[in-house]
């Protein structure tokens, strides 16, 4: 029998090595060949070896190992990676000599205490088994510098743990794979695959103290989550909120102003959960503030209105700024005022653009009585949300105690926003002292929408937002600012501190914000924000006066014509749909190039020497257009800033769809056919920004 020659097989092997004093045996099995020729035993005669230093069992079909291999007290190295195990022998004890013993990919389901015995071990991978706990008696290995146990069913750590990790020797812990522990992957750090010199571990002093206090009394899930609910003006965002909470839609319900946040419970299988539902305005000026506000760590609810014609223009739209702003994140598509039908259209298409769609949703607003089965839309999308957000790790992460605690106090503060060093300070005084810690627990607040903190830039880091409306609400009002009043109260589209003041008691006036929440020394704030995000630009050195591309005149300057004449170059880029914020980061990017005042929402003249372009963005939102004409070399050097700035806006949004094209011989032609043809010279593509070449010109 095949089993039977593999045991001789290791038998001759055992009895050479014994009689030639080998320090190293090979007993492992060939990856490649059948299962049938590995061993299910390990010979009792391999005890007979006590001058080994170094065994390979690994790629066997072993199922235990004889007590026998207690004798090999000189054995430093022991190799039994993918077998059959369920248990190690008490045996393993008289090991004292062992630094590397690996037994991962097995079945084993707890460890003996002898465990504890070979204290000169250094590196232990119990990987890929069924472990549930590990023994206290892993403390006492005070030479373990790496310890691997991902892949398994830990419900509990030992204590005995923190006692390694605290005298400094152990380095290297991973974690990941067991669910039950409820570690944040931020926690856990790299993998044990994934770790190395660009990636060092995490330290694992860090680890087990997240996971001792967040146990039992000293912590517990906070079951929250944000739901951000986008779509364009008017397709019934606010009237499905109100339906969700069980009430009426309200036909005469007044359009909603920068964000509307409120809570939601959901009913999911392991208990209740709170979604923090923060309702966008879907108003286009809106759009350009997204990026305050998106989250990857949040649910998504898209709402477009289903008999649109527009409807696919709209998913794509929608679509493209949740995955540049929040990467993958969970999406629900509400398909409204449906009267409880779907319409079909291309799902797999846009599925296979933008990653995929937990639910399509068709939904009506009306009431019972007004539309039979309104309501069953209304639980259905109620489903939706709950199966979405059930399926979420985030809510249910261990928090500190005393991290509650500071959320806690965050959110009964009545003031809109704070300086971090307050937070700081009040964070040691609720005994969280360390920095680090303070800054990612900012984070996890900032991710929830219960405190906005932009910690990534050092002008914006000393001001935390505990009032995202407040931030939300006060630059919609200055993005309106032409519109409050019957005079513009910008028409050079320039804000200053004092114009800020005067944009906030109109806004106030029109019932939009309480301007005297908005002292003036905060005022420079809400502008340095507007031009982090691109949504401003500084037009003096002393950065008091900023241009907003939204309060430019909607209509064309004179004298901003296209550019003729056998000169002109003319190249266009065509989107499946442009998106919103592109043209005013690009007015703002190209702000220096801007002659005079020839500049208006939607593109703006440009010079350069003694060259000059016009780019500007069509109706339709599929085009952008740029012609530039003048001596050729100045020619070429201002097309390549304004194709380099374009390039570097396209890579801020994922999964975009773009081709650039050139007017050639009365046509719009794929740049890469150009180069293809050498009519063009060859240049580097956007990457994945770009699609290939004539993939979607027509």
């Amino acid at each position: 029998m095949a089993r039977d020659k593999a045991y001789q097989e290791a038998e001759r092997k055992i009895e050479k090595a014994r009689r030639s004093g080998q320090t190293q045996l090979d007993l492992s099995g060939d990856i490649g060949a059948p299962q049938e020729s590995r061993l299910t035993e390990l010979p009792e005669s391999i005890g007979q070896l006590t001058q080994l230093r170094e065994l390979y069992l690994f790629h066997n079909r072993l199922t235990a190992l004889p007590e026998a291999i207690g004798q090999l007290t000189q054995l430093q190295s022991l190799y039994l990676f993918n077998n059959q195990l369920t248990a190690l022998p008490e045996a393993i004890g008289q090991l004292t000599q062992l630094q590397r013993l690996d037994v991962s990919a097995n079945r084993l389901t707890a460890l003996p205490e002898a465990i504890g015995q070979l204290t000169q071990l250094q590196s232990l991978n119990l990987g890929s088994n069924q472990l549930t706990a590990l023994p206290e008696a892993l403390g006492t290995l005070r030479a373990l510098e790496r310890l691997i146990v991902e892949r398994n069913r830990l419900e509990t750590l030992p204590e005995s743990l923190r006692e390694l990790a605290a005298n400094g020797v152990l380095h290297e812990l991973t974690l990941h794979g067991n669910p039950a522990l409820a570690l944040p992957d931020a926690v856990l750090g790299p993998t044990w695959s994934q770790s190395g010199a660009e990636k060092p571990p995490k330290p694992p002093k860090e680890i087990l103290d997240y996971y001792f206090a967040t146990r039992g009394k000293a912590g517990q899930a906070l079951r929250e989550l944000r739901l951000i609910v986008v779509g364009r003006p008017k397709v019934g965002k606010t009237s499905l909120i109100r339906r969700l909470h069980g009430l009426p839609m309200d036909p005469g319900e007044l359009e909603t102003h920068g964000i509307d946040i409120q809570p939601l419970d959901l009913d999911c299988p392991d208990g209740k959960l709170l979604a923090r539902v923060w309702d966008f305005g879907g108003q286009h000026v809106l759009h350009a503030m997204h990026e305050f506000f998106l989250r990857s760590r949040c649910l998504y609810l898209l709402v477009v209105e289903q008999r649109s014609g527009d409807v696919e223009r709209d998913l794509t739209y929608w679509l493209q700024l949740i995955r540049s702003y929040a990467g993958s994140a969970p999406v629900v598509v509400a398909l409204n005022q449906s009267r409880g039908i779907p319409r079909s259209f291309a799902r797999a298409a846009l599925e296979r653009a933008y990653g995929p769609i937990l639910a399509w949703v068709p939904t009506e607003c009306e009431a019972e009585e007004k539309v039979p089965g309104a309501n069953a839309t209304i639980e259905a999308l109620r489903d939706a949300l709950t199966s979405a957000a059930a399926a979420m790790p985030e809510p249910r992460k261990l928090f500190p105690r005393k991290w509650l605690e500071i959320k806690t106090w965050l959110e009964g503060m009545k003031e809109p926003f704070l300086d971090y060093a307050t937070y700081a300070r009040r964070c040691t005084e609720l005994n969280e002292p360390d920095a680090a810690k303070q800054a990612e627990l900012a984070a996890v607040m900032d991710d929830l929408g219960v405190a906005l903190n932009y910690a990534r830039d050092p002008r914006l880091r000393d001001t935390t937002v505990l009032r995202p409306n407040w931030l939300a609400n006060g630059i919609y009002s200055l993005l309106r600012a032409n519109i409050l009043t019957a005079k513009p109260l910008a028409p050079d589209g320039v804000l200053t501190a004092a114009r800020v003041g005067e944009v906030l008691a109109a806004a106030d006036a029109a019932k939009v914000v309480a301007a005297a929440d908005y002292p003036r020394d905060k005022w420079p704030f809400l502008l340095r924000l507007m031009n982090l995000f691109q949504l401003s630009f500084p037009v003096d050195e002393a950065g008091e006066r900023y241009l907003v591309p939204t309060l430019l005149c909607p209509d064309e300057p004179v004298d901003t014509a296209e550019p003729a004449g056998a000169d002109a170059v003319r190249l266009r880029y065509e989107f499946d749909v442009v998106p919103g914020p592109l043209i005013g980061r690009l007015l703002v990017r190209l702000f220096p190039l801007i002659e005079g005042r020839k500049a208006w929402q939607r593109g703006a003249r440009l010079r350069y020497a003694a060259a000059w372009a016009r780019v500007w963005a069509d109706l339709s939102e599929t085009y952008l257009y740029a012609t530039a004409a003048g001596p050729e070399h100045d020619r070429a050097e201002l097309l390549g800033m304004i194709r380099e700035t374009l390039k570097e806006l396209f890579a801020d949004y994922e999964r975009l769809r773009v081709v650039e094209q050139w007017w050639h011989e009365g046509d719009w032609v794929p740049r890469g056919t150009l180069e293809k043809f050498k009519v063009l010279p060859p240049e580097e593509a956007y990457g994945e920004a770009e699609l290939a070449p004539g993939e979607a010109a027509s």
